[in-house]
């Protein structure tokens, strides 16, 4: 229903009809001006086609997206919207939630609110999940929605985007969207292998901002290769892969230097890209001199920034004293080891447009709504997870798209921080000319998916291996590999009484359901270890379970009681990676780090979030995601049939002791912006 307001201009009373939000939102999507691929894609959707959309970033695939959950609200239909990581999550149902009143919701290992609404926004972990346990809680959702679907490229979480494809109800209908893959035709052609309905691609290659690249080399700025080229400050490649040093003396590259040259240029916005969490903070202190703000900016993002930390009641610490000085001058950092109430925070200050440079990590290019007109690089370099590698192309247009405001700038402008002895010339033309990285499969099923599917097709579950991505892209070795460890998998959980003759037994109804941490809790639990600790010692364990330190991170001090806990817990898991290495199985089972148990005894005993960041060094951030990972294992644990009703207490009665005040994820998003 329409509301209005009245203002008075030149004495004269002019009434403003103002509509309610989905009903402006739906006269804007009438009225924008689609680009021919949107509305193909679009339009094959109406049709009854899948679709796969491969465009680069700042493209618009988000808005192929509304149409479809448009035309669902309109036809009754469901759909379901997944996205890789939390975060992306969380803010994808705030922005659907402003557009779609009444009929989003969200299901993630954190939150549940709305689970039946017609859009439910979810990981795609939580899905996959779902699938194999209530496919048919889906029937009435007719599409499913895949926001950067090259994650299956992951290779921690990829699996688990193969598995759900794999696993998809017949029904569903899906659209896929993505950056440049460059193999869409072999991945399109799995995809009409193993999916019910016929299959359309979607291949956009011009951004609609075109880009602008610069470079920072020995302290002066270069706005093209060529000119940089010329200089001979890179090394060159010669024979037998060693480089010579055509520059030896170059200049170290200051920032005041860089900052100076785009406040000339007037190309703020700025994201500012680092791959430490330190050198962010490092980096804003470094240009804290810097004032981007006149007198009315300064106090309108003052008065913002008070109210929301008020409105969120974020408790007082280092970073909201140092973020609280930043943001006065326009500046501001963002990374993991932050609350995550406040980076929400910093994103919705950076939507005003008042944040003018930003020092984030690579997880701010998965954000929506979050574009400036230029993108800084610290480095080309960065550490994959088992390795320290040049950026890849994908990865650095993932971010680089993010310059250049559609229908606000002509072009973006990208500027590389380029260090002469840690990159070489023909390096730095692959990252920025070279082809994007195709997506390849990193199938490897962990214990809880290989149950779930024994459940349902017994010794027929090698019969789905064929159906996977890696099976349509692999050589013959590979396959046999892949198919190899599976069977692996099979032997030792049958070996170890998981799977029986009669199906499964009673610990594997525990271990289907607590994903990645099934051998170390249903092994604890079948040797009754859950039933002599207290609710303090349960949680410190769990916790224990899912931590992972960082690198370089120093071992804690423990008391006489965590000490006695770690031996016994150190020599358990000894016990079950033996069996897996008898069975040539990889990885081996999450080992117990101990690092949190002092915060953990802490918050369990009501202590305040700010006194617990001054027991340890991990970063608030951190702390908050952890917790919250625990909070899903206890309740992932309560949903099995044999976990005692005692155990069952304690664990309830241990979750109200923790999810409270900043861990408490529900609250955190049911706070309005």
């Amino acid at each position: 229903m329409a509301y209005a307001s009245v203002s008075k201009t030149d004495d004269r009373k002019i009434m403003r009809v103002q509509l309610p939000p989905s009903a402006r939102f739906n006269l804007i999507m009438e009225n924008f001006k689609l680009d021919p691929f949107q509305e193909k894609a679009i339009q094959y959707a109406r049709e009854n086609y899948s679709v796969i959309v491969s465009a680069p970033t700042g493209a618009g695939k988000t808005l192929i997206a509304e149409h479809i959950i448009q035309d669902c609200i309109k036809n009754n239909k469901g759909v379901v919207y997944t996205a890789p990581i939390k975060a992306l999550s969380n803010q994808k149902f705030r922005d659907f939630s402003k557009k779609y009143p009444q009929n989003t919701g969200i299901l993630t290992g954190d939150v549940s609110i709305n689970r039946d609404a017609p859009i439910l926004i979810m990981t795609t972990e939580i899905f996959r999940n779902a699938i194999l346990v209530e496919p048919e809680s889906f029937k009435s959702r007719e599409w499913i929605i895949f926001d950067e679907i090259h994650y299956l490229d992951d290779i921690e979480r990829g699996t688990v985007w193969e598995e759900t494809i794999i696993l998809l109800p017949p029904h569903m209908k899906m659209l896929a969207l993505s950056a440049t893959i460059p193999n869409i035709t072999e991945f399109t052609e799995w995809l009409k292998k193993v999916h019910k309905f016929p299959i359309k691609q979607i291949i956009e290659k011009t951004r609609p901002v075109p880009l602008h690249f610069f470079f920072q080399c020995s302290n002066e700025i270069f706005s093209n290769l060529d000119d940089l080229k010329k200089e001979g400050l890179l090394k060159r490649p010669l024979r037998g892969g060693e480089f010579k040093e055509s520059h030896p003396y170059a200049k170290p590259n200051k920032i005041s230097t860089l900052i100076e040259y785009f406040k000339n240029k007037k190309v703020l916005p700025c994201l500012y890209f680092s791959f430490s969490r330190r050198r962010c903070e490092e980096l804003a202190q470094d240009v804290s001199y810097f004032d981007f703000l006149n007198l009315e900016e300064r106090r309108r993002i003052t008065y913002l920034f008070d109210c929301l930390i008020e409105k969120f009641s974020i408790p007082s610490s280092v970073h909201i004293n140092f973020l609280g000085s930043l943001i006065k001058k326009g500046i501001a950092y963002h990374h993991a080891g932050l609350l995550p109430a406040l980076k929400e925070i910093i994103e919705q200050l950076f939507t005003t447009g008042l944040i003018k440079l930003i020092f984030t990590t690579e997880t701010f290019a998965l954000g929506v709504n979050m574009p400036a007109r230029c993108v800084i690089f610290d480095t080309l370099s960065k550490f994959y997870g088992r390795y320290s590698g040049y950026l890849k192309t994908r990865d650095f247009y993932q971010m680089a798209g993010r310059a250049g405001r559609r229908g606000i700038d002509k072009e973006g402008y990208v500027f590389s921080r380029i260090n002469p002895n840690r990159i070489d010339i023909t390096s730095l033309e692959n990252i920025i000319y070279g082809e994007y990285e195709p997506i390849n499969s990193q199938l490897n099923s962990c214990y809880a998916t290989i149950l779930n599917l024994y459940k349902i097709m017994g010794e027929k579950i090698y019969d789905i291996y064929p159906h996977s991505f890696h099976s349509h892209q692999a050589k013959v070795w590979e396959k046999r590999e892949v198919l190899g460890l599976l069977k692996r998998k099979i032997s030792l959980l049958k070996n170890l009484r998981y799977i029986t003759d009669e199906g499964l037994s009673w610990k594997a109804d525990l271990a289907s359901k607590v994903y990645s941490f099934e051998l170390p809790i249903a092994e604890l639990f079948k040797e009754g270890f859950f039933d002599h600790l207290d609710e303090e010692s349960l949680f410190i364990v769990i916790v224990a379970l899912v931590y992972e330190p960082r690198k370089g991170e120093r071992k804690p001090k423990l008391n006489k009681k965590i000490k006695k806990l770690k031996r016994e817990l150190d020599q358990f898991t000894r016990s079950i990676h033996a069996e897996e290495r008898k069975f040539r199985i990889y990885p081996l089972s999450k080992r117990f780090y101990f690092s949190l148990s002092e915060i953990s005894h802490a918050w369990l005993g009501g202590s305040n979030f700010y006194n617990l960041t001054k027991l340890c060094g991990v970063d608030e951030g951190e702390i908050v995601r952890y917790f919250r990972m625990s909070i899903q294992v206890l309740r992932e644990m309560c949903t099995s049939k044999v976990i005692s009703d005692s155990l069952k207490i304690k664990i309830l009665n241990c979750l109200k002791k923790v999810n409270r005040d900043v861990v408490d994820a529900k609250k955190q998003l049911e706070q309005e912006l």
